[in-house]
């Protein structure tokens, strides 16, 4: 017997495993866990996207994935985004537009259409704030289920900002245990 997809291989063996990987596929079903994608130019939005995965952490979320889009292809963010139930995305604003690379990928995102996710958002300015309000409309066209409030952060990161994030967690299904 043989699976013979319209692309990828042509499977011989191991045909029950990669039915249920395409029909779990199929119905967008997700592990628990968050995918954490940024863009950063001057290492300000990497330090907020550290600060929400250790906040994260903190209220007992174990499976949390963490991509530079300037680092990382964009397939590998995009399996992890159909791998697990949260993504919280961030970048800085960039020539009053959101920051290239993130909005590369989330035109990528949302013409897949995935369905049954969670997302939050953050962003950083230093003029002018745009990231945080173009992502909001990007969510719009995901139609993933918004979870917290939209962190922005002007500059650098203080203390205020850390405030911030503490909420960033909830909503995500940490775990009790987290102690």
């Amino acid at each position: 017997m043989q699976i013979c997809s319209t692309h990828g291989p042509v499977w011989t063996e191991e045909i029950p495993r990669v039915v249920r990987i395409y029909d779990r596929l199929s119905r967008y079903e997700a592990e628990e866990g968050v995918v954490i994608a940024y863009g950063t130019m001057y290492g300000n939005t990497a330090e907020m996207a550290e600060a929400i995965a250790e906040e994260l952490s903190k209220q007992g979320i174990r499976n949390i994935v963490m991509h530079n889009v300037s680092h990382t292809n964009h397939s590998y963010i995009i399996a992890d985004v159909f791998k697990h139930r949260g993504l919280i995305v961030g970048c800085p604003t960039y020539n009053t537009q959101m920051y290239p690379e993130m909005e590369a990928l989330l035109n990528k995102l949302s013409a897949r259409e995935i369905k049954g996710r969670y997302m939050g958002w953050f962003g950083s300015f230093t003029w002018a704030s745009a990231a945080v309000k173009k992502i909001t409309e990007f969510n719009d066209k995901l139609k993933f289920e918004p979870v917290g409030n939209p962190i922005e952060m002007k500059h650098s990161m203080k203390s205020e900002n850390l405030c911030a994030m503490q909420g960033a967690g909830e909503g995500y299904g940490g775990s009790s245990e987290s102690g």
